[in-house]
């Protein structure tokens, strides 16, 4: 009878044992697993290494861009410049057609030239165009470097600037007024002093376009033709 009640005992104690052992090894199994899932690194990953910012306002008929560059990677780094334009903007309007490039209206030397940036150190550079007309354009502005075009996007909403006409010349009211057709409506235009100059190269019956504003009294003055 002890033998038997011994026998239980130790027959208890193993299958307690061998319980608990494959309880334990499942717990651990199962919290290596989630630990090595929330230290695996992330796949394609680039850290940035510089921030653009670019701001935009409307001043004087004009719209004035103001590009920041930050050098954000922790240490210092170096741009190289191929000439002495170092950053450039590319403006388009609504249906996506480049308008103007500053690159391509400004000449620079082509001096390479090398700027190193310590980290959180800014490059900055503005722009002003004064020859856009009222309507919405979205502009790109980046650097020229080799090692990083830091590309930033913006809206712009021109209000203050002019207007695009386009016309049949009726004929001159005035030695500073002309009629103009526009869309079956007989349009009087006064002019400036640049646009009286350009007058002569045109005809009555001519199709032309212009650059023009309008005051609050609903006086239209064309500023410049438009060469087609």
């Amino acid at each position: 009878m002890k033998l038997r009640g011994l026998s239980v005992i130790c027959c208890a104690l193993v299958i307690g044992l061998l319980t608990g052992c494959g309880t334990g090894n499942g717990n651990e199994g199962s919290a290596g697993a989630k630990e090595i899932k929330a230290e695996s690194p992330k796949n394609n990953e680039i850290a940035p290494k510089f921030h653009p910012t670019i701001e935009a306002t409307e001043q004087n008929n004009s719209v004035n861009l103001n590009y920041r560059v930050k050098n954000i990677s922790g240490e210092t780094k170096t741009l190289t410049f191929p000439n002495g334009i170092k950053a450039d903007y590319i403006v388009y309007d609504e249906a996506g057609k480049k308008v103007k490039q500053f690159s391509e209206d400004h000449l620079s030397t082509q001096a390479i030239e090398k700027i190193s940036l310590k980290n959180n150190e800014e490059l900055t550079k503005a722009f002003t165009i004064s020859d856009l007309a009222n309507g919405r354009y979205n502009v790109e502005v980046f650097l020229n470097a080799e090692e990083e075009e830091a590309k930033a996007v913006t809206e712009l909403n021109v209000t203050n600037s002019f207007a695009q006409g386009a016309g049949t010349l009726n004929g001159q009211m005035d030695p500073h007024t002309i009629e103009v057709d526009m869309n079956g409506t007989p349009t009087a235009f006064q002019m400036t002093e640049k646009a009286i100059q350009q007058l002569p190269n045109y005809r009555d019956g001519d199709l032309i376009s212009f650059h023009y504003r309008e005051n609050e009294t609903g006086q239209k003055t064309i500023l410049s033709f438009v060469v087609q």
